[in-house]
């Protein structure tokens, strides 16, 4: 998700392994975090690729835990 044009993007979920798991998060994603904050209606939320480096691991999502301890409904 993204803030604005100058803002960083944060990572919300993921890694996933393939696009289409990703893209049937955003929605999800997209209704939490605008039920958190009135300001997020205005955010961008989009996937986006990231490249395995050697000896580094991928970023995981800020989301993550909330998603596997089932606070995120689907």
């Amino acid at each position: 998700m993204r803030t604005s044009a100058r803002a960083h993007a944060a990572l919300a979920l993921g890694p996933f392994d393939s696009h289409r798991a990703a893209r049937l998060e955003v929605d999800r994603v997209r209704q939490f975090v605008t039920a958190q904050s009135r300001q997020a209606g205005w955010w961008l939320f989009e996937t986006t690729r990231f490249t395995a480096q050697p000896d580094r691991a991928l970023p995981t999502g800020t989301l993550n835990a909330l998603l596997a301890s089932g606070q995120i409904a689907a």
